[in-house]
């Protein structure tokens, strides 16, 4: 059998694809062959373009993107089949047996591998919010019992307030709050949704300065007030590897309105937006499962704002209870107090490695299995 752990992610958001990286690369440096494999890769072009659309129109109205969650939808008839196949009998052909699962959507396809294999898949289903995603919920409504025969990991447990599982995204340490620039970073999470954009004037009103996120180019302003621009490279799609033939973090760079802009290639999450949030004093966003996961690592506060969707709601909560994080309008009540950030990023230092790395104790968990058979 093929030793592989094949990593199933999903570009709607870099919070299905970026874990998923994370992860293969914590593997590969335990000594596990990982592989990532991205959901687009099985739509045609024409079901690509429509994710590309629908990107551009929730960036422009955070209330269509909240509307789009509520509309059931059935991923499968975005497939294209013959892709789906092909990947299939080359997951059966190499006999792929072992598997993890960040979005709902690639659980219609493990299922029918789980048909065609002939033996046993074994595969987690990782749940990277504190609720299950639209993904999740999409699936559960056309299937309540899909999670049989798999295994389900929850990263967080919103009943409890706990945190079981972190994801590594690698060193150097958390910096302590003194050591801390003390400016903030503003961003929208991977799709650039949501009310972050509101914020600016209020921030550096109260003393702020900015490092903010652009998702266009139409969106790079002058830097006033000592405001920085970064944006990833527009052209770059979770979905296309690079000429070696891999997945990569997207490639970043700081960028003025001025200048043709160049994206150099992200080696190391480090060198991309996580590198900049690790310097600051707190990070002004939307409570998305990937903004919990660089909090976390890095040990920087986050000042949340409205969730998109019951979901990011549920992680706000749980962020507010563990003390990691403060809603932007109780942190704009206090007059955006300082101290109020210092006392977070202590928290969240003070919590440091008191979690457990779910790629860690994947590997043990797999080398414990093996040692059984």
């Amino acid at each position: 059998m093929n030793n592989t752990v094949t990593i199933l992610c999903s570009g709607f958001g870099l919070g299905f694809y970026v874990p998923g990286l994370l992860i293969e690369r914590r593997l590969i440096a335990l000594g596990i062959q990982a592989e990532i494999e991205v959901f687009e890769t099985l739509m045609p072009d024409s079901k690509k373009k429509q994710t590309d659309n629908s990107r551009k129109a929730y960036q422009q109205n955070f209330a269509v993107a909240l509307t789009s969650q509520k509309i059931p939808a059935d991923i499968r008839s975005s497939l294209d089949a013959a892709a789906v196949e092909r990947l299939l009998q080359q997951w059966k052909q190499e006999e792929r047996q072992r598997f993890i699962v960040l979005s709902g959507h690639w659980v219609h396809v493990m299922d029918r591998y789980r048909e065609l294999a002939g033996f046993s898949v074994d595969a987690d289903l990782l749940y990277i919010d504190a609720d299950l995603s639209p993904s999740w919920k999409n699936l559960r409504r056309l299937n309540p019992g899909y999670a049989e025969g798999y295994r389900e990991v929850s990263m967080y447990d919103p009943v409890k307030r706990e945190i079981l599982y972190s994801i590594d995204a690698g060193p150097p340490e958390a910096l302590s709050p003194s050591a801390r620039n003390g400016r903030l970073v503003v961003h929208g999470g991977g799709w650039g949704i949501g009310t972050f954009r509101e914020k600016f004037d209020a921030l550096e009103s109260a003393g702020y300065e900015l490092d903010i996120a652009a998702y266009s180019s139409q969106e790079i302003g002058a830097a006033i007030h000592g405001r920085r621009y970064y944006m990833n490279d527009p052209e770059w799609r979770t979905w296309k590897r690079d000429s070696s033939g891999q997945y990569t973090f997207p490639p970043f760079a700081e960028v003025t309105g001025n200048q043709a802009d160049r994206f150099p290639p992200c080696r190391n999450y480090q060198d991309g937006m996580y590198g900049v949030i690790r310097q600051t004093s707190a990070v002004i966003s939307k409570p998305g499962g990937g903004a919990l996961i660089d909090s976390l690592t890095s040990g920087t506060p986050l000042v949340l704002l409205d969730p998109f969707g019951p979901h990011e709601k549920i992680n706000s909560d749980l962020w507010v209870e563990l003390g990691y994080g403060i809603r932007y309008g109780e942190w704009a009540e206090s007059g955006f107090d300082r101290e109020k950030l210092r006392k977070l990023a202590n928290n969240l230092r003070s919590a440091r490695g008191q979690y457990p790395d779910y790629a860690a104790s994947y590997a043990e968990q797999r080398s414990a299995a093996e040692g059984r058979s």
